[in-house]
């Protein structure tokens, strides 16, 4: 695509005063390369910050008469560099933040896209209701963006992630057509496919997200919390497989190896922090008896003010990565979703290559979310600052999770760094081909997957 020559002047004339030449804060995200280096830099001519659909719909259909690319910007929390734009229009959707509908009698809201998951979560829990989607960048993420990445927060083996919360989308399309995704807000619909499943995980390529319907649950009125201590991760890692059995899931169970026990709790063991939800005295009752029949014979329970720790710090990244930068180091995340049967040999495969490798000072990891089928162990590599480290550990995890029929992103989406690994994960000219019917012109997110 070609941008024409003064587009940014006649792009004000369509939407006045919500376009900005200055668009520094959008090229940059949490992309840990760009700790190391300066070399992936973003680049556009022109933000707009719109305040509704509308006005999304007019910047699409500019934007696709004149052959211009446009990236859409959230909160700018991704780790893949899924929110850097690479020329054109970036779309601000933090114009865009409101609360539309709370319907308590049938537990769902209705919000915009640019609404940050905190924010939502407060107003939600002023109500007595909670989303129960708590990814660690909390306080950055928006609604949009974390549809469009397909994330999860940590309370996910109760409460599913976004495509389990996500009941109908309203969409901007290429051609600046605005639709939401089911046009009746009935719980389950078998009336064809699930149209918002195609928005999902798309990162803004085949529309932008401008508005969602999601689904909303009642606050527990009981929280138990439980920590207990394994002389093996193997071990530990085969109980939280076993307590799926129980007739009440967890909304959290993490399984810590050594140096992340270490590094999260001061302990020399393999940790397990729970925290269930309950309504019922008697209920909590009967699971806690339960989780001591399945964990006992391993492990040796511990203070759960291990869990109320974890619960304090669990969204302070910010201070995790400037203690490491201290250390002269810097940290990488990567977070595998894997079947059972091969999770442990994964993880001994993954730790025993990286700490082989020059410049890798420590693989801390953990069991984070559980499924009946698998789960997503998340490693945290510290290493050297330099980019042949960086390149080399991801290579590493390409092949470690080919290897072991592994994803190589259970939720932190695609962006700029795993486009290549994704395209051996999924049919490509399947993707291919309902991109170039939605999106002829490639005016949304161009140069990104597939």
């Amino acid at each position: 695509m070609e941008e024409t020559d003064g587009f940014v002047e006649e792009l004000e004339g369509v939407l006045p005063g919500r376009v900005t030449k200055n668009v520094s804060a959008f090229l940059r995200d949490w992309w840990p390369l760009l700790w190391i280096t300066d070399e992936v830099q973003g680049k556009a001519s022109a933000a707009v910050r719109p305040i509704n659909a509308s006005e999304v719909s007019k910047l699409l259909d500019f934007a696709s008469a004149k052959g211009i690319p446009v990236y859409v910007h959230g909160g700018g929390s991704s780790v893949t560099g899924a929110s850097i734009p690479s020329s054109g229009i970036v779309v601000d959707m933090s114009g865009m933040s409101q609360v539309l509908d709370i319907d308590e009698a049938n537990r769902t809201v209705t919000v915009q896209a640019g609404a940050r998951l905190k924010e939502l979560e407060a107003k939600l829990n002023d109500k007595g209701f909670t989303l129960s989607q708590f990814p660690q960048s909390m306080d950055l993420v928006t609604v949009g963006g974390f549809i469009s990445t397909m994330g999860t927060g940590q309370y996910s083996t109760r409460y599913g992630s976004a495509e389990d919360c996500v009941l109908r989308l309203e969409v901007v399309l290429p051609n600046g057509d605005v639709v939401w995704t089911r046009n009746r807000g009935a719980p389950r619909s078998s009336v064809g496919p699930d149209l918002a499943r195609l928005f999902i995980g798309a990162e803004g390529s085949l529309g932008v997200v401008t508005a969602a319907e999601l689904k909303i649950h009642k606050l527990p009125k009981i929280v138990w919390k439980a920590a207990y201590q394994f002389l093996e991760f193997e071990q530990a890692v085969e109980a939280s497989k076993a307590l799926l059995e129980l007739d009440v899931r967890p909304a959290v169970c993490r399984v810590y190896n050594e140096l992340e026990s270490m590094f999260q709790f001061e302990e020399h063991s393999c940790v397990m922090i729970l925290l269930y939800h309950f309504n019922s005295e008697r209920a909590t009752s009967a699971v806690r008896e339960d989780v001591a029949a399945v964990l006992e014979e391993n492990a040796t329970p511990i203070d759960p003010a291990l869990v109320d720790r974890w619960l304090e710090k669990r969204f302070n990244f910010r201070d995790d990565i400037d203690a490491i930068k201290r250390m002269g180091l810097t940290l990488e995340t990567v977070e595998l979703g894997v079947k059972w049967t091969r999770l442990y040999e994964l993880y001994v495969d993954f730790v025993s290559t990286l700490v082989s490798m020059k410049g890798v000072s420590g693989v801390g990891a953990h069991v984070s979310h559980l499924y009946d089928q698998g789960a997503c162990i998340y490693f945290t590599i510290l290493h050297e600052p330099r980019r042949e480290v960086y390149s080399s550990l991801w290579s590493v995890a390409a092949k470690t999770s080919k290897a072991h029929d592994a994803t190589i992103s259970h939720h932190h989406g695609v962006g700029i760094l795993k486009k290549v690994y994704a395209k051996d994960e999924v049919p490509v000219k399947l993707l291919e081909a309902i991109k170039q019917a939605v999106d002829p012109t490639a005016v949304l997110s161009p140069d990104r997957f597939p």
